[in-house]
């Protein structure tokens, strides 16, 4: 459901070989155990060849010692990689000739070790590794991360990590089938050729996209004297409207728990029943209608939601060059005001379930930036935000009851024994304090509260995830430890109490992330007794934010085989249970339990698709499971183009199930935009690209697959044995949600970057689920019809969205997508994926910058002109250079 099962497409057993070339002498003196901020040691990565037989990569490592002191004998050099080195696995390593080995010791984290007979690393001297691994590497992000040397007396020194450029196509390139072209500028050019700049009045000012919009003649204008009136149950509505237009104005506008007077021009907001039009019909939960005119606003809502919703819709119609010209401060001589068109706008979502997921656990990201999401995600009329509060690599709430799943749990840095902290992942580094590594932190009961009732202020009903049986090893280090503890004190009834493992099991297993030992014990009662009072935490802590909870997510994903088959508590529990015949029928005997422990507390259980779905042992095809339908929510990740997995969604639908799609396939926004090695992000279910959610059909389905995750055309009939989705199967098809995957979020910028702008078309989506261009059979025809509408939408970001996202709550850091170009006949031509965005290029090799020539039409160059092109925003970000001609070889 991540990087790691996709990596189940990549990853197969390895060989591995090393080839080391060195001299040295003696170490300098270090302090036992000291993190040194001695950077002499670099270490160089390239990826040298993908196309290996049986999917394998061909990597080089190079150490450098760039000091001025030798590096001895007795050093271990750790790192984390996110590729497969199997024979690492064993348990004298992989022999890199006769004098270092590489280990791989848990997850993504491996050691290479010399023996005492490998010379010493003299100043200016280097050695080089050259390893196979699993799976392909085409994108500097795929490289060794979080690198550093333990010396022999203890002390840590940091190793910097550069990357060599990828130029050859058999770097860039998956395989020799990948048929996904290289993200050069003629092949931007040439995916945005049918684009074109379109007049602001032809663009719908609101997204997601209102059912019915009517323009009228007129304006009204909001000055600081303009009130906001509302009924009592808006309060909070009417709060969070002032403070949105506070930094328009300069001035925080009255409001007022009453209607206006009959004269008085202002702002009102109202709940009650809508019908628009002259054939009208009732609009449900969270529909709104806004009416603008030059006498004042109103927003009349269905409920709360409706109202916000309402809020949201007349932000979006404030002029973009309003956003752009804020007051420098709240003086009333320098106070602004707005003036917005007459319209009418009604409108209702299509979705009931509109998500986003956030995994904070494989690289944490603060309470403000959780905020600042949440805030992105309700303008933008999003209501479910998924938070995956747990892993394998960290856990990240705080539980009253059990101190340790924090103190231990939430923090990684160097350890030999893990009774302090966890071990790196993903680059987290070696110190484990909260302020040096994204890999440390978790947030307090105070801040988890606050930030539910941030979410719940926003109408975001916020669905926890404690991810169990597998992906628990943070909880089970922790939990472990803890145990220890109390039975060195003595404490033997509370350590035996909550214990989350069976210390007597030698089950031998490796997850799909290659941990041995995430997945806790699910035999004893223990287990339960410890997940209940963390489910009752969590109730505890949404009851005090008065925050909705009607779910919690329980993972359920990704557990391997192998597991459970060496414990004793398992086999006594499968000998005295009359439906158990062995360890494969634990999972769903854990499932049961626990849907039964959250129904007791008034709860649904949610998980990944898992628990939903039986696998046929001889054929490997899967069919629903029917011990949980209609009373459990799968969420439906593995859709991966081409590879047979596309019918789950509707196969669980037609099921009984309600389900949300949360396709990887165009829904998982760790994954990378582009094939280019600047980018960053996953790719194992392909590339997925700001128009991919768009694009989505979420009732016909399969009409959305053109293509395979390879980029191979699939045929039309490709689908055409596939089963439909029935009528009743259209009803439990909850809404749609779109995943932020954690891996490669290692700076807190990547949370906004990798989200924005996919997320506003996965907004469109899950707001208009139907448009009239889905229905078109001919897949050329449908095909073209996209385009125009897509066309629209990307002039809609181009020209309003992202320029106003440069504003909105401070700013944004969207990704700012590179430019297309071409050279033909002498002239260079250039555009952009999202029309009006401005272009700079240079014809001297030089970057471009902010005072570059602006591209508005087709250039005369020579055609020996090494031209660098760059997309600005109206901040003065750029996007990552065009080139022509391009460096890397396709």
């Amino acid at each position: 459901m991540n990087l790691l099962q996709g990596q189940a497409i990549f990853l197969v057993i390895t060989a591995l070989s090393l080839i080391i070339i060195f001299n040295g002498c003696e170490p300098a003196e270090r302090n036992e155990e000291a993190v040194s901020d001695n950077h002499n040691l670099r270490l160089h990565w390239t990826v040298k060849s993908n196309f290996e037989k049986e999917n394998q990569a061909i990597h080089e490592m190079t150490l450098l010692n760039e000091g001025d002191e030798t590096l001895n004998t007795g050093w271990t050099l750790y790192f984390n990689f996110m590729r497969l080195i199997e024979d690492a696995a064993t348990p004298e390593g992989a022999a890199v000739s006769d004098h270092a080995a590489i280990t791989h010791i848990n997850g993504d984290f491996y050691r290479l070790q010399p023996d005492e007979r490998f010379p010493s690393l003299e100043p200016g001297e280097e050695a080089r590794f050259t390893f196979v691994s699993q799976g392909s590497a085409v994108l500097k992000i795929d490289g060794p991360d979080g690198a550093y040397i333990e010396q022999a007396g203890g002390e840590v020194v940091p190793v910097e990590i550069s990357i060599e450029p990828f130029t050859r196509k058999e770097q860039v390139h998956r395989s020799q089938d990948d048929a996904v072209p290289l993200a050069t500028a003629e092949n931007l050019f040439e995916k945005s050729e049918n684009l074109s700049l379109l007049p602001e009045d032809e663009l719908s000012p609101v997204v997601p996209t209102p059912s019915h919009l009517s323009r009228r003649d007129g304006a009204f204008t909001i000055t600081g004297n303009t009130g906001i009136h509302f009924q009592n149950d808006l309060e909070t509505e009417a709060r969070l409207l002032a403070e949105t237009l506070e930094p328009l104005l300069g001035t925080e506008l009255s409001r007022k728990e009453r209607p206006p007077a009959p004269d008085e021009k202002a702002i009102e907001l109202i709940i009650s029943d809508l019908k628009v039009g002259d054939n009208p019909k009732t609009y449900g939960d969270e529909a709104y209608l806004l009416e603008i005119s030059d006498s004042g606003v109103s927003i009349t809502g269905t409920d709360e939601a409706g109202v916000f919703y309402g809020i949201q819709t007349l932000k979006a119609v404030i002029p973009v060059e309003t956003w752009a010209s804020l007051p420098t401060d709240g003086d009333d001589d320098n106070a602004a005001s707005i003036t917005i068109d007459a319209m009418s706008v009604a409108d209702a979502p299509g979705f009931e379930y509109r998500g986003l997921h956030l995994d904070v656990s494989r690289n944490f990201h603060s309470a403000e930036q959780v905020k600042r999401l949440l805030d992105v995600m309700s303008f933008y009329k999003l209501n479910r935000f998924h938070f995956h509060l747990t892993d394998d690599e960290g856990w990240r709430l705080a539980v009253d009851a059990f101190p340790e799943l924090t103190e231990i749990g939430g923090r990684r840095g160097h350890t030999h024994d893990e009774k302090d902290h966890l071990l790196p992942s993903y680059g987290s580094g070696p110190d484990p304090d909260v302020q040096a590594s994204k890999g440390s932190g978790w947030y307090s009961r105070e801040e988890y509260v606050d930030i539910l009732r941030y979410a719940t202020d926003r109408h975001i009903k916020v669905i926890p995830e404690v991810d169990v049986p597998g992906h628990a090893r943070a909880a089970k280090v922790a939990m472990k430890n803890r145990h220890e503890r109390l039975m060195d004190e003595g404490r033997d009834d509370e350590a035996e109490a909550f214990r989350i493992h069976d210390p007597a099991d030698t089950s031998e297993y490796r997850s799909i992330q290659r941990w041995t030992d995430n997945v806790i014990n699910v035999c004893q009662e223990s287990t339960y007794r410890f997940l209940r009072e963390v489910y009752d935490e969590i109730i505890d802590m949404h009851r005090e934010a008065n925050a909705p909870l009607a779910t919690i997510h329980v993972g359920g994903d990704e557990v391997p085989s192998g597991v459970w088959e060496g414990s004793p508590v398992c086999h006594d529990l499968v000998s005295r249970e009359a439906d158990l015949y062995g360890t494969d029928d634990l999972m769903d005997y854990f499932f049961k339990r626990t849907r039964a422990d959250l129904e007791d507390r008034g709860l649904t259980m949610s998980a990944w698709e898992e628990f939903s779905l039986i696998p046929d042992p001889e054929t490997g095809e899967t069919a629903p499971n029917p011990l949980f339908a209609g009373e459990s929510v799968p969420y439906v990740w593995s859709n991966i183009w081409g590879t047979g997995t596309e019918s789950y969604s509707y196969q669980l639908a037609n099921a009984g199930y309600d389900i949300v799609m949360s396709h990887a396939s165009n829904f998982y926004f760790d994954l990378s935009y582009q094939k280019h090695p600047e980018e960053s992000g996953l790719y194992w279910a392909g590339f997925v690209d700001t128009p991919d959610p768009f694009s989505f059909i979420p009732f016909e389905l399969y009409k959305s697959g053109v293509t395979d995750y390879l980029g191979n055309p699939m045929p039309e009939d490709r689908y055409d044995d596939f089963p439909r989705l029935t009528e009743e199967g259209r009803e439990h098809i909850l809404g749609l949600q779109a995943q932020l995957w954690g891996e490669t979020f290692r700076t807190p910028d990547r949370v906004e970057y990798m989200a924005l702008p996919r997320l506003i078309s996965l907004a469109e989506r899950a707001w208009v689920p139907e448009e009239e261009w889905m229905e078109i059979e001919s897949r050329e025809e449908r095909l073209d019809a996209l385009s125009h509408a897509w066309n629209e939408f990307a002039n809609r970001l181009g020209q309003r969205e992202l320029p106003r996202l440069d504003h909105l709550n401070g700013g944004y850091g969207y990704r700012v997508p590179p430019p297309g170009a071409r050279v033909q006949d002498g002239t260079l031509e250039a555009n952009v994926a999202y029309p009006g965005l401005e272009i700079r290029y240079t014809l001297d090799g030089s970057e471009p910058d902010e005072q570059s020539n602006l591209y508005e039409s087709p250039v005369p160059v020579d055609s020996e002109t090494e031209i660098r092109l760059r997309t600005f925003d109206q901040q003065g970000r750029s996007s990552r250079t065009s080139s022509i001609p391009d460096m890397v070889e396709r």
